[in-house]
């Protein structure tokens, strides 16, 4: 227990010396942010600027805090000093737009936007979520979430685009591999961003236009060579040429390279069965040299970032902020997938153990929250922790409800 409860003090410490290492924001900028943290992660009711202020314990009135978030943090700067040691890791990039309900009419970026847990467009808002996957503990953690401003017709994937270019260079700084769902296998994402040094991994359609390209001999003479050798049937591959590259009990896959009609180039396509039922997927990528088995890998991981959407949505309110100006949104949005972030990278990526313990934000949310009471109650009855008694009795507490580290 006493191991358990370092832990949680030494996440808090690392922490708090990323924020002040953070350029390009204020000191009080960081003296808030430092405050505001585990008040964040342990805020049990929805997460707005009157409810902080009432589990604040009088560190920052309401309007103080409304004036704190009305300047914009620099979050993928505090990406950058909190995450440093994933450069020495393999990992991949993510990007994925998440829904955002919200009811007025004033808020900023307002419009109609599609849901995927719905299976349709609804009003609210969108963000862009930008995250960094860790390959070896598949874990996603968030690089920056920009918002969708309204009316986007026809200039939707360009926006797309812009905030992963935006992040470029710290992007390259761990990886040269972006991976996005099938939605994004289009020329218009696609190629801005090879052309800014990354790799795109994406699924395909499943009545996909590939060609076959040609190896055999030329004829002599003038005019064009032969390129292609037939058009890939995809519902009947032809297992002579495609080369198998993965197999469990559940899925087979082949790799072979190919000629992508829509995005006319070469790519490294991988061909999913699936031995349960009768059924397939495509993933391409635009390294033809890459094994399709590690493409195979890096698509599966694209779904963390879905992970760390979900326990934001969940734990960290990331569909709660009641705001609607611009800045106090984005800061609203970062905050939560940031917090998200943190806490799995400082109390759950360090574990020996991670294997046989499953990350859950709802223990790191129950943990602050018990240690917010119990320090308010201990405070109040004048009890020292001193005493070996209450000193066990206060780690006691702070374990109630506990799932996991």
């Amino acid at each position: 227990m006493k191991q358990h409860l370092t832990a949680f003090n030494k996440a808090i410490g690392f922490i708090n010396a990323s924020i002040e290492q953070v350029a390009g924001i204020t000191k009080p900028q960081k003296k808030f942010l430092i405050w505001l943290f585990e008040k964040w992660v342990m805020l049990p009711v929805r997460h707005n600027f009157l409810n902080i202020y009432r589990y604040g314990n009088r560190g920052y009135s309401e309007k103080s805090i409304r004036d704190q978030f009305s300047r914009k943090i620099n979050f993928p700067g505090w990406f950058e000093t909190a995450m440093g040691s994933l450069k020495k890791k393999e990992c991949i990039a993510a990007f994925d737009p998440s829904y955002i309900s919200k009811s007025g009419k004033k808020t900023y970026g307002k419009d109609w936007f599609w849901s995927g847990k719905d299976q349709q467009t609804k009003p609210g808002l969108e963000i862009g979520c930008l995250a960094l996957v860790d390959v070896a503990d598949a874990a996603a953690y968030s690089i920056e979430a920009v918002q969708t401003p309204s009316d986007m017709k026809g200039k939707l994937m360009e926006h797309y685009v812009n905030i992963v270019k935006k992040n470029i260079d710290s992007i390259l700084s761990y990886t040269h591999y972006l991976a996005a769902d099938g939605y994004f296998m289009k020329s218009s994402f696609i190629d801005p961003l090879l052309q800014s040094g990354l790799h795109i991994i994406t699924r395909m359609r499943p009545d996909a236009n590939l060609s076959y390209l040609y190896n055999g001999p030329q004829k002599t003479g003038r005019g064009r060579k032969k390129l292609y050798s037939g058009k890939v049937d995809v519902k009947n591959i032809d297992r002579r040429r495609w080369k198998s590259c993965y197999e469990d009990e559940h899925l087979q896959g082949f790799e072979l390279k190919v000629w992508c009609v829509s995005l006319k180039r070469i790519v490294k396509a991988v061909y999913v069965e699936f031995k349960d039922r009768k059924a397939y997927t495509i993933l391409l990528s635009t390294d033809t040299e890459q094994k399709g088995e590690k493409i195979l890998r890096y698509y599966q991981l694209r779904f963390q970032i879905e992970f760390l959407i979900r326990d934001a949505k969940q734990y960290t309110g990331l569909e709660e902020c009641q705001a609607r100006s611009e800045t106090k949104l984005y800061n609203h949005f970062n905050m939560s997938l940031m917090s998200v972030s943190l806490m799995k990278l400082t109390c759950w990526a360090t574990l020996t153990n991670k294997e046989q313990i499953p990350f859950s934000m709802r223990s790191i949310k129950t943990y602050f929250y018990n240690k917010f009471l119990t320090e308010s109650i201990f405070s109040n009855l004048g009890l020292e922790l001193n005493c070996n008694k209450i000193k066990k009795l206060y780690n006691q507490c702070l374990n109630i409800g506990s799932i996991a580290a």
